[in-house]
């Protein structure tokens, strides 16, 4: 992000680097020729035409600049129309534009001659033109875009951590059951993100839409109270939810009544603007009263909570601040500054805090999983012991179809070994039973030990049975290259019983006793003939 931001900066001062100014001011330049008395070129209402005189020595190449705020209007020299500007929009989108930069070419000024500009405020809302000068080239446009290109891609970058954070919150909460604030967070993060975007006038340039734009920046706006609070409501577990519930419906409200009212020219978003600072105002209400309510009863996580509240509050006095900016001056082109400023502290402080959940969660999850598989896990050999068969056979019993296979295995006198050799000795006869059965059956099925001599492998849906017959051979010829290779003092000799079961009918408990029983008649037929143990 640090990289990105400082492109960025790159970017722009590449755009004005080498930039000498020529620029000449005009702000008070302006006499009203048309409208109230008490007009300024800064400041007016309804209709309104200003003047000033120009000569072609004066602009010298230099283009008429300024900032124009929701107002239509025309240019004249000597009394010909040379630029207009009259936006079309939808009508659901409204007319109010906000503060949009202006270039005026001004060859047609001659030796001496009278430039007018005749406005016509929106609905009849302040119009407003500042910063007026002469300035060469687009010089004009690249400082307002250099000025405003940092906000905008901070304001980006916050709307598409809110992505981020929802999808993150969406994914806690399919695995863990819980995370639908960070969900709600990220909802509220992005609308705020658009909002504060759209606020620099960055897209509206860029794109040439600054109706839509301001269209785009009202509907944020009034969706913004309804997604903060749904957050601070799941945030603080759910207090106040009569009013939280209030909060939202009216939000809801607002923007249905706002847009059908916009729609059929009945007013304006712009005029409606005290609807949402009520929204905003109670917001503020229901989340200090949420918070410190929170904090009073809530005795675990005390510190988290606190970081969260605070985080917050940066951004409701960011809010604040913007607030009275626009009702006591001009903010000019930006008029989110102070609550981007507060968002941007709240989501990285919010998300470094939810991230270091997740790991802490991932964590915790990791070390269960390490738990479990060591629960499942026999010491000695390796393989699955004999809980993790009482699970398998859980699974068998839920199968519908198809064949399965149990084998049932046992070594022959390992106690014998035990008593004459040692338990070392005993160890080495189990780990090399263990190895033989999981690098022979193992390979098609699961096995398991589950006694001190006693091992089981599971073959489930069995299609191949010729593979199953080889695999009976290599278990035998396994056996003999480890006797003859590794000459253990008492031979190994390992006991099996085969049966096959029909997995749909969930008799695994049956199926075992059969192969246990084929087990033993093995067993005693091999100590019974000592020649051919594997007979």
């Amino acid at each position: 992000m640090l990289i990105f931001f400082t492109l960025i900066i790159g970017i722009s001062g590449t755009m004005h680097g080498g930039h000498e100014s020529d620029r000449i001011n005009l702000d008070h330049e302006w006499y009203i020729t048309e409208g109230e008395e008490e007009a300024t070129i800064a400041a007016f209402h309804d209709e309104v035409a200003f003047s000033t005189s120009m000569s072609s020595d004066q602009i010298n190449g230099r283009s008429l600049c300024f900032l124009a705020k929701n107002v239509y209007f025309d240019i004249l020299v000597d009394g010909n129309v040379i630029y207009s500007f009259r936006p079309k929009s939808l009508a659901v989108f409204g007319q109010f534009y906000g503060s949009y930069p202006h270039e005026v070419n001004l060859d047609a000024v001659g030796d001496k001659s009278v430039v007018e500009i005749r406005a016509t405020t929106i609905e009849g809302s302040k119009g407003s033109f500042t910063s007026i000068c002469l300035e060469s080239g687009n010089a004009f446009v690249i400082d307002i875009f250099k000025t405003s290109l940092l906000p905008y891609c901070i304001s980006v970058v916050i709307a598409l951590m809110g992505i981020s954070l929802v999808f993150g919150g969406l994914s806690l909460l399919r695995n863990t059951g819980s995370g639908m604030e960070v969900a709600a967070m990220g909802v509220f993060a992005f609308d705020a993100g658009v909002w504060t975007a759209c606020s620099t006038g960055v897209a509206g340039m860029v794109l040439g839409t600054p109706i839509t734009m301001h269209f785009v920046s009202y509907i944020s706006l009034i969706l913004l109270p309804g997604f903060a609070v749904f957050f601070v409501c799941l945030l603080t577990g759910r207090r106040f939810v009569k009013f939280a519930n209030a909060i939202i419906a009216f939000t809801v409200l607002a923007l249905i009544v706002e847009v059908v009212l916009t729609s059929t020219g009945v007013s304006t978003y712009h005029n409606m603007l005290l609807i949402n600072h009520f929204g905003c105002l109670a917001t503020v209400i229901y989340t200090v009263m949420s918070v410190v309510s929170e904090l009073k009863e809530s005795k675990k996580h005390i510190g988290t909570r606190i970081v969260m509240a605070v985080a917050f509050l940066v951004v409701v006095l960011g809010g604040i601040v913007d607030l009275i900016r626009y009702f006591v001056s001009d903010p000019g082109i930006d008029s989110a500054y102070y609550f981007r400023i507060g968002l941007m502290m709240f989501v990285f402080i919010l998300g470094v805090n939810e991230i270091y959940a997740l790991m802490t969660y991932r964590r915790f999850e990791t070390e269960a999983e390490e738990l479990s598989k060591l629960a499942y896990t026999d010491a000695l050999t390796g393989l699955k012991n004999r809980m993790a068969f009482s699970d398998r056979e859980d699974f068998n019993k839920s199968r519908d179809h198809g064949k399965g296979i149990i084998i049932q295995f046992d070594i022959n006198n390992l106690k014998m070994v035990n008593d004459n050799y040692g338990h070392k000795e005993g160890d080495r006869h189990i780990k090399a039973a263990a190895e033989i059965i999981r690098n022979s059956f193992g390979q098609i099925g699961n096995s398991y030990r589950t006694g001190g001599d006693e091992f089981i492998v599971v073959v489930e849906d069995l299609k191949d049975r010729l593979q199953f017959e080889q695999t009976k051979v290599k278990f035998k010829n396994m056996i003999d290259e480890y006797n003859e290779t590794y000459k253990p003092r008492i031979k190994l000799e390992i006991a099996y019983g085969i049966e096959e079961f029909d997995l749909s009918s969930g008799d695994v408990e049956g199926a075992l006793k059969l192969a246990d029983g084929k087990m033993y008649s093995m067993k005693k037929k091999m100590k019974g003939n000592k020649n051919s143990p594997h007979a």
